[in-house]
């Protein structure tokens, strides 16, 4: 038997005692015989690891929720930074010991080692450091998107309850708490939340809500309606805490809706809310208008909208027929510029998605209204969370510059689950339009309009699409698309 038949088992190389400890802090170490210092610095992660399965197992929309809460944010940031060094330390030790019992035997060190090394701390520092990155962008985000509790960015309170059938001017009339177990927007049985679409940006003075949508979900059965809000409605009427700015409690011809959210900006001695005046007056116009109560509202910057298309990767949509404005408004208020979109099957940006939303001159802003639910349906049915995931520091920064919401983290976990609940496919849409509905309220269009917004999960549990103007696009969502 020769010298080097005689000699012991080869030792765990520095090279691979590094390597196994990147994949898993600690296992290098037990690779070495350092079992009881393996143990150690593989429990944290370990430990990390099994306290969220448990959680995610046990609760998962407690989970969401807390994961958007700014404080919970900042902890996991912490975390990670610790996680990062307790990494970095496995991995420089196992290469150490495994270096330290190679000097000891008859083997050599494996040129390429040192470099290996360096790969793998580097790697491991790019790695939390980009999570970590990723925590303070999305605190900051939330710091935009939540409003803190308390501030005057919410919804008046209506001059109704949920039974009663509201009037322009009349006495609020607070909700009643009602101690039901789960979210506060669920206590009645249904989510009413208002998307508002404003044209803030350069150029542009203050914000004209230029899309208004009520967003309605039953909560028992997931079905769900989204409700048009013309923006050239006469007659609008007021929140009680601002309905005496004007006689009748209504925002008077020749005003229009869209114009509410400036003028109580400018008004604020009629308007309550400081600097939320205007978010406030439209909140409660719309609340009083529909006769149900909001649960929430959200304020999307249509010049963010671009952005968020792009980074979604652009979005199908079936243009019935072709679209062309001489004079569509540049999206950085700059001025007008021609813009055709071809019919067809068309996968549209950002810039050619909320010009399909906001075209006027080809028909009406009630043909135009169509569109843009045509749009919101489009991205709900073709969001793809898997390859969001590589999307979410763009899409946190979008989200940060442009959306704005009076939920708070608490509701998001509720909120995700739910909307998993509803068919996306089966939204049902409703265009209060003239001529059944005419742009100059009266009292007896509101109580058709509110009779219409209260029962419309009242018919057959699976309704169908209120029929719309025939050159109002539609999508086809089942032929337009890749394959």
């Amino acid at each position: 038997m020769t010298v080097e038949d005689r000699r012991s088992p080869q030792p765990a190389s520095p090279a691979v005692a590094a390597f196994l400890s990147f994949v898993l802090p600690g296992l290098g170490q037990l690779a070495v015989g350092a079992i009881r210092r393996g143990l150690i610095l593989g429990l944290p992660l370990v430990a990390v690891i099994v306290v969220a399965l448990v959680l995610l197992l046990t609760d998962r929309a407690d989970v969401i929720g807390a994961l958007v809460k700014p404080d919970v944010v900042l902890v996991l940031v912490a975390i990670d930074l610790l996680l990062g060094l307790i990494h970095l330390i496995a991995i420089g030790d196992a290469y150490r010991l495994a270096r330290r019992r190679i000097a000891r035997s008859a083997w050599q060190l494996r040129p390429g080692a040192p470099g290996l090394l360096a790969i793998l701390l580097a790697v491991t520092v790019a790695i939390h450091g980009g999570l970590g990155a990723l925590g303070v962008q999305a605190y900051n985000s939330m710091g935009s998107i939540y409003q803190p509790p308390g501030s005057s960015f919410d919804i008046p309170v209506p001059s109704f309850t949920p039974d009663e059938t509201p009037a322009p001017g009349a006495t609020a009339t607070p909700v009643p708490a009602t101690p039901v177990p789960g979210p506060a927007w669920a206590a009645d049985g249904r989510l009413n939340i208002l998307l508002i679409g404003g044209d803030a940006g350069p150029h542009r003075w203050n914000l004209r809500t230029d899309t208004l949508i009520v967003f309605s979900a039953d909560v028992a059965t997931g079905r769900a309606a989204m409700f048009g809000i013309p923006r050239n409605l006469y007659n609008a009427p007021l929140p009680p805490e601002s309905a005496d700015a004007f006689p009748d409690g209504v925002f008077p011809y020749p005003n229009l809706i869209n114009a509410l959210w400036v003028y109580a900006d400018g008004h604020r001695k009629k308007f309550p809310g400081g600097d939320n005046a205007g978010f406030r007056a439209i909140t409660g116009s719309v609340q009083q208008l529909v006769g149900v109560p909001l649960d929430g509202a959200v304020v999307v910057n249509l010049n963010g909208f671009v952005d968020l298309v792009d980074a979604l990767g652009g979005v199908w949509i079936d243009v019935p027929f072709k679209m062309y404005d001489p004079e569509y408004p540049n999206e950085d208020g700059s001025g007008h510029s021609p813009i055709t979109i071809k019919a067809g099957c068309r996968h549209l940006n950002g810039h050619y998605a909320l010009a399909f939303a906001r075209i006027r001159h080809i028909d009406s802003d009630y043909y135009r209204m169509g569109r843009q639910q045509v749009v919101l349906e489009a991205l709900a049915r073709q969001l793809d969370p898997i390859a969001l995931i590589t999307k979410v520091p763009e899409l946190l920064q979008i989200a940060g510059d442009n959306l704005r919401t009076t939920f708070q983290p608490d509701d998001v976990g509720s909120l995700a689950q739910f909307a998993a609940t509803i068919n996306v496919g089966r939204i049902k849409n409703v265009l209060f339009v003239p001529p059944k509905y005419p742009e100059y309220l009266t009292a007896s269009e509101m109580k058709a309009i509110r009779k219409v917004v209260r029962n419309v999960f009242a018919t057959s549990p699976n309704p169908t699409a209120t029929p719309v103007p025939s050159s109002t696009p539609r999508p086809t969502a089942d032929t337009c698309g890749p394959g």
